[in-house]
């Protein structure tokens, strides 16, 4: 049997209520000596308390359940740290749940984070629209948020504009000459991606020039199996609808000793940290990663604490990061 909050007060010489004062950090009344006295104690016998058991009595456990799609992508990585950042900031202990993609996963997580009675949870890059999951949480009053959505449902999202994003991305091309484009984009036709496509080719189509599209895995492998189809096109320049499958492109012209932006521009989408490293820099549209896990921390926040609070959605602004994959023609 583990070390009880009684074992703690009998080493400590002191009585459990006071020991269980100084645990929930409430011994505002209690002398320095007589707190030193339990927290030694507590380090002594590795006293661990008992949260669930807490969370029961105050309706409270301090905790936030964030699932993922993929931890392996960059811009998930980054966007998992940012958020637990802001989340700890504020007194939060995260649990972090990677769904790989698999709906199935992603539902028997959002129920094992219910029944560890989790005070909200964030989804980045929602896998499916399974509307159990949804009548779960708000049945028992769980704040939820949806970040990166992917699919047409926005109650309780935050997301960046990615329509801008497209645009961005066309505008740039088009001043530095390109009129012959292709847009890569997603196997599983996310939303978002839909709308990095659907900015792109509205800029495209007012100039009355064609958009060809192709689609594949959103990973760097996802670059590489479509390299050989994209180096025969008869086309100067890439907008990929994220950086891995950019990298996964510059990866195959290394191969077949391509030069970027020499034989072929590309621009990337999400701005991780690689399109920096990679030779040359990758020009790419910037998501406001920091951003989006701040405001997701502050209304999911205001959701827990005001039960009134109302909350729809927001879109918050994205940039492009000029750099060297794009040559003026």
């Amino acid at each position: 049997m583990g070390v009880t909050i009684k074992d703690v007060a009998k080493k400590a010489g002191v009585s459990i209520a006071t020991v269980s004062m100084v645990v929930n950090d409430k011994a505002g009344h209690i002398t320095p000596k007589t707190k030193r006295k339990v927290l030694d104690a507590i380090k002594e016998l590795d006293y661990r308390p008992n949260f669930t058991a807490r969370s029961l009595v105050r309706k409270a456990s301090n905790t936030i359940g964030l699932l993922v799609p993929d931890i392996t992508n960059p811009y998930f990585a980054e966007l998992a740290k940012s958020l637990e950042t802001a989340l700890n900031q504020a007194g939060y202990i995260t649990f972090l749940c990677n769904t790989f993609e698999e709906s199935e996963r992603e539902k028997r997580y959002v129920n094992e984070l219910i029944s560890r009675a989790v005070d909200g949870l964030i989804i980045c890059g929602l896998t499916s629209l399974e509307t159990t999951i949804f009548a779960s949480l708000k049945e028992r009053r769980i704040p939820y948020l949806i970040l990166d959505n992917r699919f047409s449902a926005e109650n309780f999202s935050i997301h960046a504009d990615d329509f801008a994003g497209g645009e961005l991305a066309a505008k740039h091309l088009l001043e530095n000459g390109h009129t012959k484009t292709l847009f890569v984009g997603s196997q599983n036709h996310y939303i978002n991606i839909e709308q990095r496509y659907q900015g792109f080719k509205s800029v495209m189509d007012k100039h009355k020039l064609e958009t060809n599209y192709l689609d594949t895995e959103l990973t760097r492998v996802g670059g590489q199996k479509i390299a050989e189809t994209v180096f025969k096109m008869d086309i100067t320049a890439v907008f990929c609808s994220n950086d891995l499958i950019a990298i996964g492109l510059y990866d195959a012209a290394a191969k077949q000793k391509l030069t970027i932006p020499g034989d072929l521009s590309i621009i990337g989408y999400d701005n991780i940290t690689f399109t920096s490293i990679v030779k040359p820099h990758l020009t790419t549209i910037q998501q406001p990663v920091h951003m989006l896990a701040e405001k997701a921390c502050y209304h999911l926040l205001q959701m827990i604490h005001t039960p009134d609070y109302f909350f729809y959605k927001e879109i918050l602004p994205v940039s492009l990061v000029s750099r060297d994959s794009v040559l003026a023609q």
